[in-house]
């Protein structure tokens, strides 16, 4: 039995350790808080919802501040509930389509192993919005991507690692998320981040 948990042990530390994500693809991805500062419903879709995401950033041709960004979660909260909400958004995915209206970023949720509830992360209290997120105890290796390519397929092999743990504290390969203001959560433990 003693084996056992220290075998367990062990392969967490190894899997979970800081070490694994030095050189790791998640420093590539641009995470950040945001605050939706408009809503509306997608006039051609009842499940969409169109937010505008300030950012803090410099408004650029490739990328205006606030950004549109379209999410599917009309079918699980209230437009009243996201406005004026700090989220954590992937702030360097391709502008895509859904829709005919191109969105310029994605808000990242938790949702139970059914996907019958999905919540937003939350940054902590008083986070700075435009902050980049951090791993706590690890330096980023540089700047994230200003675009990722989807050919490289990035960001699809960061979220299957993208996880709430069992205190609803969003991570990492087990790692925390953190802003200067401490950790980001989801109201929904142990469960995927997308």
């Amino acid at each position: 039995m003693l084996r056992s948990s220290l075998l367990k042990a062990t392969i967490a530390k190894r899997f979970f350790s800081t070490e694994n994500v030095i050189d790791d693809v998640i420093h590539r991805v641009d995470f950040r808080v945001g605050k939706i500062v408009r809503i509306e419903q997608h006039a051609e879709a009842s499940h969409l919802f169109i937010e505008q995401v300030d950012l803090n950033t410099e408004t650029t041709e490739v990328m205006p501040n606030p950004r549109t960004i379209v999410s599917g979660l009309a079918p699980f909260m209230s437009m009243e509930s996201l406005l004026n909400k700090s989220v954590i958004v992937v702030a360097n995915l391709k502008p895509s389509k859904f829709r005919g209206v191109l969105s310029q970023g994605m808000l990242l949720a938790c949702s139970s192993a059914d996907n019958k509830t999905v919540q937003l992360l939350s940054p902590p209290k008083d986070s700075l919005i435009g902050e980049r997120i951090q791993l706590e105890g690890i330096e980023w290796q540089g700047e994230p991507d200003t675009v990722l390519k989807p050919k490289q397929k990035v960001f699809e092999q960061v979220v299957p690692f993208l996880k709430t743990n069992e205190e609803g504290i969003a991570t990492y390969k087990g790692i925390p998320f953190i802003t200067s203001k401490g950790k980001i959560t989801g109201a929904i433990k142990n469960a995927q981040i997308s």
